[in-house]
């Protein structure tokens, strides 16, 4: 067993998070936990998903429900759990994504190869169908320099070492919280390494907010200027950086 903790942020009861979590469960070397962390759900999702999983023949795998007192977003739901996480590896993976079956197995082998303290894997786009788009095949080394010009590391393939470097939280900004964090750990610990071939399964939903290229670009100049506190110059240097890589990466 791998000793790794699965965080998944969850707002809503959306049977699609059963499919995310096979996904995990499906693993070629089993996980220690999945730690589903509700942020606040109006409708009763925790309760349900709590009836639903204790079904679930899960093996070792242990699945815990949390929730936040008040909803404050993906970034506040990701770090109840982080805080809950008993595992030596911190991972994470959404409701509308999923892992294929050999990446924790592979990616935990590469961080102790390596030494990383955080790694991350490329992945598959798919579209709400399951059709495949394309794929995103990310360098295999990147410096904070390099994040600051374009977010490569998806959230649903990234995992740090918090046994041996402690654990980092996402700041509890609505957007932008998985680069923020990312830019935090590497400012810590130096490169992230990763491996380019796809390992997980990322659902592109043209109804997100994501997939809203102005709301997402005004995301990323408020994460430059707001949280990063970088002055007009620099913070427009880095985004037309962000501008064209965004470009040649979801088109």
């Amino acid at each position: 067993m791998a000793d790794v903790s699965v965080i998944m942020p969850n707002y809503g009861y959306d049977r699609r998070l059963h499919a995310a979590v096979d996904s995990v469960l499906a693993q070629s070397e089993p996980v220690r936990e999945i730690l589903i962390s509700d942020d606040a759900s109006p409708d009763g999702a925790a309760a349900r998903l709590r009836e639903d999983f204790a079904a679930l023949e899960t093996g070792d795998v242990e699945i815990r429900i949390l929730e936040t007192d008040t909803n404050g977003g993906p970034g506040r739901a990701r770090n109840r759990a982080i805080a809950e996480a008993q595992g030596r590896y911190i991972a994470f993976l959404d409701a509308d994504d999923a892992w294929l079956p050999e990446k924790i197995e592979r990616q935990i082998a590469f961080m102790q190869e390596t030494g990383a303290g955080l790694s991350y894997t490329g992945y598959e786009m798919v579209d709400e169908q399951g059709n495949h788009v394309s794929h995103f095949a990310p360098p295999v080394r990147l410096t904070r320099d390099d994040m600051l010009r374009s977010n490569s590391i998806g959230c649903l393939t990234a995992i740090y070492d918090a046994g041996r470097f402690g654990r980092f939280y996402m700041p509890t900004i609505r957007k932008r919280q998985d680069l923020a964090l990312w830019l935090i750990i590497i400012g810590q610990l130096g490169p992230a390494q990763g491996m380019p071939e796809p390992l997980a399964r990322y659902t592109r939903r043209e109804s997100s907010v994501s997939s809203n290229k102005f709301k997402a670009a005004a995301y990323q100049w408020r994460l430059y200027r707001e949280v990063l506190g970088m002055d007009v110059i620099s913070a427009s240097r880095n985004f037309v950086h962000y501008a064209v890589n965004g470009y040649a990466k979801h088109r």
